[in-house]
């Protein structure tokens, strides 16, 4: 079943390689090295058919499912049958056959009412809705779509939300509600790109540039529908690759770009063609005609729109023969055709349903072609016809828009207001206009209250905050000062009176061997030097008073010249001490810094490797730059030790840190160092069984 998953979840994003992999797996079942196991069968059936649609191999897809559709029957399989009849419907909706798609969804969505599938049923609601949008029935079609909608979020199911977000946009731009069709296609686009579903963002693109166009902005229309028609490409799908090309066709049309739209819809026109799709045929040549129309070219445009209306009947695309007969009528006006525009005109208006835009359209067209025919009380009619029909738009507009405020917080004011302007016809644009001019500058007052208030809160808020991080910063560094005072007095302490007691046994000759003295007082005295110079040290890397003088330095030499400055103490103390460099290694760098690390390290693994050890020094160049690294044999550090190795003052054996000198401070100046080189400096277990110290400086 893991195959199954697998192919299931690449059919979204990658459709050509599932149905490649998914024939590969129905191949072995069919010649039994599989064990058959019919619901498994099934799926991959399934999988296949949806994959064939997708690619637009629709031919294919509806034989397939209807091999499918015969084999199982309603009473035995209700479920298989449900699917089926679900994907012939798809497959009809794709070649623009509605009725025989509705017919099916509805035989589809009988059979799974009383079944526990609610993820089938959303998938037919949808279709349905869909369908019904080809129909131009767009209350069903936003009826079904909501509840196909309310169960995808009853399932949590985020790609559905998201196709289904989708089709309710689509449905709201057909209606005019511009706002409404915004806001689900940009809800449907967040969701497909938090699911990675190129499919579904191209389509959200798709309609967000539609109602872009819609509303005149053609730059930002022309960049969604080149978005989607290069996801579209990639996917492969011609009938989404033509939809894209169409959409480019007319903005570039409307931007009077007419040899670019020719090109887009010639393209688009010639892929639904070899998928023999009327409606999707008739749609493009509907373009292509207006095109020619805008080229001068009538009778192209005619032939084009005489095609694309017969096509568009037979295909029950309702929408696109509004259009085209539109478009038609146009043309005739166009050639001075008045008797054909005229009765064309007439035949386009006893239409059922007609939407008050083509009406509007249509009744200026008449008074132009009766004031040419100088029938100027005929066009006095036309013209009386289309103010009545703008009126009755606008009013409708009104409604509308006086359905959206009712759901904003000022309900019942805006409904007295609306309601006397109503009564108030003659007053109504000029009330209407200054109370939106009221209300505007009331919620930017609002806001911008709300907003200096917002402002005022979170300065005090990030005084506050920045207050209490300096207080604790404060409380911090006087603590880490006292500690430090704390720690450099105990220092100074313990050889101060180490000193003090010679000096005092020299004084009253109780010490009997005076050279021993004098080299003890010498010794004590040379790590008081040490002591302080490392404090002032630290003390300039804290106060930023370091400065680095770097010049280009052959790190090869650097080595060797601490090296030979080392060898004759190592020999000494009997420890072995081997270097291993990449040759010709040279990079910008303060080379007695440098040294000055190195040298603190070697002295470390001399003093704290035990008798007859081993130290290795290695060098070579990395991806991050020059990497030097300092490893000796035992004894080692805990895991504890080498966290805290490189703080000030931190002795991991404070007893027999002291007794060899150390001040606690030269790992903390190394890494201070390192960093004014913007390199680092960490601390490993080494499998020498010591310590592994690695220095990395950047190349540049």
């Amino acid at each position: 079943m893991q195959d199954l998953v697998d192919i299931q979840a690449q059919l979204a994003h990658e459709p050509k390689v599932a149905l490649q992999a998914v024939t590969l797996k129905l191949e072995a079942l069919n010649d039994e090295t599989l064990s058959i196991n019919h619901e498994v069968w099934f799926a991959y059936k399934e999988v296949e058919i949806t994959a064939q649609i997708k690619l637009g191999l629709l031919d294919e897809a509806k034989a397939s499912a209807l091999v499918l559709y015969a084999q199982y029957d309603a009473d035995g399989f209700p479920i298989y049958r449900a699917k089926t009849a679900f994907l012939l419907a798809v497959a009809n909706q794709s070649t623009s056959n509605s009725q025989q798609s509705v017919a099916y969804l509805e035989e589809a969505m009988a059979l799974v009412a009383d079944k526990n599938e609610p993820e089938l049923q959303a998938d037919i609601l949808a279709n349905l809705g869909r369908a019904y949008r080809y129909k131009a029935e767009y209350d069903k079609a936003l009826n079904y779509t909501t509840r196909a909608l309310e169960i995808a979020f009853e399932l949590k199911s985020p790609s559905k939300q998201a196709n289904f977000h989708n089709q309710i946009g689509v449905i709201y731009d057909y209606i005019g509600n511009v706002e409404l069709a915004l806001l689900h296609h940009e809800r449907s686009l967040r969701l497909q790109q938090q699911l990675g579903n190129q499919q579904g963002i191209s389509n959200s693109l798709y309609n967000i540039g539609e109602i872009y166009r819609d509303l005149n902005k053609l730059p930002l229309a022309l960049s969604h529908f080149r978005q989607a028609l290069a996801v579209d490409e990639s996917l492969g799908n011609p009938i989404h690759i033509a939809n894209s090309h169409s959409k480019l066709a007319q903005v570039n049309m409307s931007l009077n770009k007419l040899s670019i739209a020719k090109s887009h819809v010639e393209t688009g026109l010639a892929l639904v063609r070899e998928l023999n799709a009327p409606s999707d045929i008739s749609w493009q040549l509907s373009i292509l005609a207006s095109i020619y129309l805008a080229m001068g070219e009538f009778g192209q445009a005619k032939v084009s729109a005489n095609e694309a209306l017969e096509l568009a009947i037979s295909a029950h695309a309702k929408r696109t023969e509004r259009s085209v007969r539109l478009t038609l009528i146009e043309i005739a006006v166009a050639q001075n055709a008045n008797p054909e525009a005229l009765k064309q005109i007439e035949t386009m208006l006893a239409l059922p349903g007609l939407s008050r835009t083509y009406q509007s359209r249509l009744y200026q067209l008449q008074a132009t072609v009766h004031e040419r025919n100088k029938a100027f009380e005929l066009a006095i009619v036309s013209y009386k016809a289309y103010q009545d029909v703008q009126q009755a738009l606008f009013e409708h507009l009104d409604k509308q828009q006086t359905e959206r405020l009712k759901k904003s917080v000022e309900v019942v004011r805006q409904d007295q207001e609306l309601s006397l302007l109503q009564k108030e016809r003659a007053l109504q644009k000029a009330s209407l206009a200054n109370l939106e001019l009221q209300r505007g500058i009331v919620i930017l007052l609002l806001l911008l209250l709300f907003g200096v208030l917002c402002l005022i809160f979170t300065r005090q808020k990030q005084k506050q905050r920045l207050f209490d991080v300096k207080a604790k910063l404060l409380a911090d560094n006087l603590e880490q000062k006292n500690r430090l005072l704390a720690d450099v007095s105990h220092e100074l302490r313990t050889p101060l009176t180490a000193l003090k007691l010679s000096i005092e046994a020299l004084q009253f000759n109780l010490e009997p061997n005076i050279e021993r003295a004098y080299t003890k007082v010498h010794s004590k005295i040379s790590q008081l030097d040490n002591l302080i110079a490392d404090i002032y040290r630290s003390a300039q890397f804290d106060n930023n008073a370091l400065r680095l003088d770097k010049e280009a330095c052959s790190v090869n030499a650097l080595i060797e010249d601490v090296e030979q400055d080392f060898i004759p103490r190592y020999n000494g103390k009997q420890h072995t001490l081997t270097t291993n460099c990449q040759d010709n290694v040279a990079i910008t760098l303060d080379s007695e810094r440098v040294k000055q690390v190195l040298i603190n390290l070697l002295n470390n693994s001399l003093a704290y490797t035990n008798e007859g050890g081993e130290t290795r020094l290695t060098m070579q160049e990395t991806h991050e730059g020059v990497e030097i690294t300092v490893e000796d044999s035992a004894p080692g550090l805990t895991d504890a030790d080498l966290t805290r190795v490189f703080e000030r003052l931190y002795r991991c054996e404070e007893s027999r840190s002291r007794d060899l000198g150390g001040s606690g401070l030269g790992l903390s100046i190394c890494q201070q160092i390192l960093l004014a080189h913007e390199g680092r400096i960490y601390a490993e277990h080494s499998l020498l069984g010591g310590v592994k110290f690695v220095v990395v400086l950047p190349s540049e």
